[in-house]
């Protein structure tokens, strides 16, 4: 868990925001906290200039505390009690019924490319695939933690797959032991660096995986006071440019770093959206 103090965005705020230096000598900013579970380091980064400054320009003074993803069960009912502020999750039906979504996409699509890891052993089975079809064809099985919506995209794609209920680290040394019914794990394009390579692990060269869903952040519908203050601050983040800017300066190197022009695309589409959504029971917040 770290927590990262607002006095520590100073100078990130002036380059941002020319007003910070006479607003700084006006009364004291109200403070906001928020808890939010973030595993992966650019994303924390990311995640963290972005709600500092969009929140200080707004007028808040921000505490925020970034903690490990739990699984996604448990994460849920972290949120359910009021222990965690607000999760980041691609957006659903379900979810979208169940909590209250902030309709600001977070990564403008990147978390949509998805690239696999995979065992060096195993690259001429993926040297094969060129289609949709071919992947399907190839038996090229991918894993994910329960809960994942990953799953059901790949069930409506008539991909195989298994889920495991283990942290990363674990997922990545049965992909390396192999011999574990699984051949790949799909990850972000904004997601991909933080692995790390090594003993046959290799990031596949040739492919991604595409999808068009984004992250966005959910909390609970009765926490009114940080949904409409979240609300305000990232449309004007989305609007002013700040979020492309932050995108840029964090993940800009990203498309020309994994080739991403030069892979072959695999299209893949999304689940029917149900007639209704039946919503999680919700506690109180």
């Amino acid at each position: 868990m770290w927590v990262v103090k607002h006095f520590f965005y100073l100078v990130l705020l002036v380059q941002f925001s020319p007003y910070v230096v006479a607003q700084t000598t006006q009364q004291a900013k109200p403070e906001l906290q928020i808890t939010l579970p973030v595993r992966q380091v650019k994303l924390q980064k990311y995640l963290s200039e972005l709600l500092h400054v969009s929140l200080y320009e707004l007028g808040y003074n921000l505490t925020l505390t970034m903690t490990p993803n739990p699984l996604y069960k448990r994460e849920s009912r972290l949120l359910h009690s009021g222990k965690i502020t607000m999760i980041m999750r691609l957006a659903t039906p379900q979810r979208d019924a169940t909590f209250h979504k902030i309709a600001v996409p977070l990564t403008q699509g990147l978390i949509g490319k998805r690239l696999l890891l995979i065992h060096q052993r195993n690259q001429p089975r993926f040297d094969t695939v060129a289609s949709l079809d071919a992947l399907r064809d190839s038996k090229l099985v991918g894993v994910f933690a329960p809960g994942w919506y990953d799953v059901q995209i790949w069930q409506a794609n008539h991909l195989p797959y298994v889920e495991i209920a283990s942290d990363h680290t674990t997922i990545l040394r049965m992909l390396t032991d192999g011999n574990r019914g699984f051949d790949y794990f799909s990850r972000g394009l904004n997601e991909i660096d933080d692995y790390t390579l090594g003993n046959g692990l290799i990031i596949e060269p040739h492919l991604v995986l595409s999808y068009p869903l984004d992250f966005h952040f959910y909390l609970h519908p009765d926490n009114k006071a940080h949904i409409s203050i979240l609300t305000r601050a990232l449309e004007q983040a989305r609007d002013s440019g700040l979020q492309a800017q932050l995108l840029r300066k964090h993940f800009g190197y990203l498309q020309q770093r994994h080739r991403l022009s030069q892979r072959r695309v695999i299209s893949l589409t999304l689940p029917p959206a149900p007639a209704q959504s039946v919503p999680l029971p919700l506690p109180s917040h």
